[in-house]
């Protein structure tokens, strides 16, 4: 009996729960498999239910055109068994009359009759939340034309469609967004083109756009979102809208995996936490800098549009040129930030090891020809930006911290530190990539003043919409007294001006001098309830300034209270960013570790 008595015990356990499993399944709920390890495991709350809506509808009507509705369902089926999550697959829209919670995902649904309409609108009047995905409810259950006026009803206003020959299918991210705060602000993500055409969207708040690969859009779709989301009243659920069907992402399906973690995040009300990308709460970094060779007397009128901001602006100098004009190059080595434009202008790609490193060593002594002390230049920037690993790994060697790079550096719109071995992160290059239109790029669009302006100030705004790094290249040829630079410059300073309290402006090296310290303060936590539980640890040996994190409120407006776990914490300063989010700056944190609770309260 002994050797039996732990497999009865065993049984005894696991016979219940096996039945459990099928009965959960004759029900309509799709479960995780059981792993090698026996464990079923979830990804976030499994607290309030997941539904699935499968449109019976919705799959006549598309039978009837000659398409397939298992094509848009599957992807969420494999979705969630990707993420072992829990879901219920519904036919019928009655079946949510039982819930009080939980989150719907309608799935394309194109065809609804009113009485499926009006079963989700009561759900969500309960409290439910919905995730609607491309045209849904825009033909009634016979399958008539209805128009948007359901989508709009939940807060969703579309404009239109974009059209299939534009090349406008990259989902282009905001950062630390409640539907994509596991994004890199400014990421671009690219959509498969499909007969299921993108929609245009406008709602109350923008998670991602649509934008060709350069991240450029036509004035037209100006403002208008990829991804939407909303919370209309505290008593009704809240809405996100994916203005794409299933099929634009089935292909290449991890991005939008992790749009949909963080999506299911919000619309369950589970706060977030993520480390912010810049410091003292700001929303953006902006750079500014000129590549400053031919035409170099051009940097003085430049360098005096730059003190009008009180900005220390960067001047990457090519040394061959810089040492002919002396005293232009002190002035502007005492009022703003030098760094290395090379020797000569020509490409670091492709040469030999030592052909690189003897360029570096020239263009370094170059500079100290005429400034003495160069040890506080640590900045480059390769000419025709034109570099390859082999001028990073020398630049590391050489003591330079940083260096601007060209925009296909990386898919994402935020610094990077390089990896090399046997150097520590906080000791690492840091790469910045360039990520506004130069003044190169802006000439071949043969653009007026006017256009030009308007182009520079489009590409900052999506910089610090999307809590991105802008970073504006000029070239000092480009900037003459009558150049359709020169003309164009005052008005984009005036626009910055305008919108520059959530805007971190700053010198390249101080980019990238904060990037060195956000690497050495980490962050992790766990929510219990609308209670987050978090921790900092500072790492090595200097203090950080200025720290942020950013929260994603559980409710819309809700007020956020900070207490330390020990005697004794740094507390910090809770600022509002939008109805959705707050920031939590710490002025200062000398290295070692803290533990903060964050609680919610109705404003």
């Amino acid at each position: 009996m002994g050797t039996y008595l732990p497999v009865l015990i065993i049984l005894s356990l696991a016979i219940p729960t096996l039945i459990y499993l099928l009965f959960m399944k004759s029900m309509g709920w799709n479960l995780p498999l059981l792993g090698v390890n026996g464990a079923l495991s979830y990804n976030g709350s499994t607290g309030s239910g997941v539904f699935l809506y499968a449109s019976s509808n919705t799959k006549t009507y598309l039978s009837g055109t000659g398409g397939n509705y298992e094509v848009l369902l599957t992807p969420w089926r494999s979705y969630f068994t990707n993420r072992k999550i829990a879901f219920k697959e519904i036919q019928n829209a009655s079946q949510l009359r039982k819930q009080d919670s939980g989150v719907l995902i309608l799935p394309s649904a194109v065809s609804l009759s009113d009485e499926e309409r009006a079963e989700i609108l009561a759900f969500r009047a309960k409290g439910g939340a919905l995730l609607s995905t491309w045209a849904t409810g825009t033909r009634s259950g016979k399958g008539d034309w209805q128009g948007w006026q359901f989508l709009e009803n939940l807060g969703a206003k579309v404009l239109g469609e974009i059209p299939a020959s534009t090349d406008a299918h990259n989902l282009v991210f905001t950062g630390e967004s409640p539907l994509s705060h596991t994004q890199v602000a400014g990421q671009r993500m690219e959509l498969s083109k499909t007969s299921e055409a993108l929609l245009r969207l406008k709602g109350e708040m923008v998670a991602a756009r649509f934008m060709n690969w350069s991240r450029v859009t036509d004035d037209a779709r100006r403002g208008e979102g990829a991804v939407v989301f909303t919370e209309a009243a505290e008593q009704l659920g809240r809405v996100a809208f994916f203005a794409f069907a299933e099929s634009a992402w089935e292909a290449r399906p991890q991005g939008t995996y992790n749009l949909i973690d963080d999506t299911l995040q919000w619309l369950r009300r589970d706060p977030a936490i993520v480390r912010a990308a810049w410091p003292n709460g700001k929303r953006a970094a902006q750079v500014i800098e000129m590549d400053t060779e031919e035409g170099f007397a051009n940097a003085v009128p430049f360098a005096a549009m730059m003190r009008s901001l009180d900005y220390r602006s960067t001047f990457y100098i090519l040394t061959s040129v810089g040492k002919q004009f002396p005293d232009i190059l002190r002035q502007l080595g005492r009022d703003f930030e030098l760094g290395y434009h090379g020797d000569v202008h020509v490409s670091f790609k492709g040469q030999p090891a030592s052909v690189q490193e003897q360029r570096m060593q020239t263009m370094r002594t170059e500079m100290a020809s005429v400034i003495p002390d160069i040890k506080g230049i640590t900045g480059f920037r390769a000419p025709t930006e034109g570099y390859d690993a082999t001028t990073e790994q020398l630049l590391q060697k050489l003591g330079l911290r940083h260096h601007t790079a060209d925009p296909n550096r990386t898919d994402g719109r935020l610094p990077l530190l390089t990896k090399t071995e046997g150097v520590e992160p906080a000791d690492a290059l840091v790469v910045l990539p360039r990520t506004q239109r130069d003044d190169i790029n802006l000439y071949w669009e043969k653009l007026t003043a006017e256009q030009t302006t308007k182009a520079l100030i489009d590409d900052f705004d999506l910089a610090l919409d999307t809590g991105a790094l802008g970073l504006l290249s000029v070239h000092s040829q480009n900037f003459k007294a009558d150049s359709v630079l020169a003309a164009a410059m005052p008005g984009f300073l005036e626009h910055l001006k305008q919108r520059r309290e959530p805007l971190w402006l700053a010198s390249a090296g101080q980019v990238a001098d904060w990037w060195r310290d956000r690497e050495r303060f980490k962050l992790s936590a766990s929510s219990s309830g609308k209670r987050i539980e978090f921790n900092i640890t500072i790492t090595g040996t200097e203090t950080v300034k200025g720290a942020s994190v950013i929260v994603m409120l559980p409710q819309k407006g809700a007020r956020s209270s900070v207490e330390g776990m020990k005697i004794g914490m740094t507390k910090p300063t809770v600022l509002k960013i939008d109805e959705y989010r707050a920031a939590l700056v710490f002025d200062s944190l000398a290295p070692g570790s803290y533990s903060y609770q964050l609680t919610f309260s109705s404003r």
